[in-house]
């Protein structure tokens, strides 16, 4: 979180002094995953799924939406169907609701292919959802469990906790200091190289089996 919101929230300070890029700033820090799904067109997340979890954090962080379209051409489909293909350039402001004339803009290309009425839509529909993915760097992803992998990999435990397991990993041997079994069992069943390498998220597992071994 950022200091000025963090000194909002001690401090009791009005929201309303936080700046665009401080909303935009806590939207992103409350943003969750969204995992790619069977869409019509392959792998992909959803229009729906994307405002299912935007809508609410932009009326929280008093953000403001507002989508304009600068261009649009329409075409027949190339293949001789009848297919009406649209495409068009879209922006889309992020207003602060307390300072509306505070605002980031984002702009995208999109286009939209339908038999009937429904291209214009589509292509809007798209630019919007492209908008706010990349405009609030929201992660998609295909397995949720490779997702959790890669955040242990960067979550790894802290400094004090180092200090707090390496009596328990390390033994003196003949050439000085080395891993204890308990230590290369720990970094086997972890596949890490070193202790320092540890996942946040394994260290209460790993140093209550270390305290209960020594007790």
């Amino acid at each position: 979180m950022c200091s000025d919101c963090i000194k909002h929230i001690v401090m009791g300070g009005d929201m309303s002094e936080l700046n665009i890029y401080q909303r935009i700033n806590a939207v992103m820090r409350d943003c969750d995953y969204i995992q790619k799904k069977g869409a019509a067109q392959g792998k992909g997340v959803k229009y729906d799924e994307v405002m299912a979890m935007i809508r609410n954090l932009l009326i929280k962080h008093g953000i403001v939406m507002v989508v304009r379209q600068s261009s649009m051409e329409q075409f027949s489909s190339i293949d001789g169907s009848k297919q009406k293909v649209y495409q068009g350039s879209y922006e889309m402001d992020l207003v602060n609701i307390d300072n509306p004339a505070e605002k980031v803009t984002h702009s995208a290309f999109a286009h939209g292919m339908d038999g009937g009425d429904k291209a214009p839509g589509k292509a809007h529909t798209y630019a919007v959802k492209i908008m706010l993915v990349k405009g609030f760097g929201i992660e998609t992803g295909e397995d949720e469990e490779s997702r959790s992998e890669k955040i242990d990999r960067i979550n790894t435990i802290t400094q004090d906790q180092i200090a707090e397991l390496y009596p328990y990993c390390t033994q003196q041997g003949a050439n000085g200091t080395e891993w204890s079994t308990f230590g290369n069992r720990v970094m086997k069943a972890n596949n890490i190289a070193a202790i320092e390498e540890l996942p946040a998220s394994k260290f209460e597992a790993v140093i209550k089996v270390a305290r209960n071994a020594n007790n």
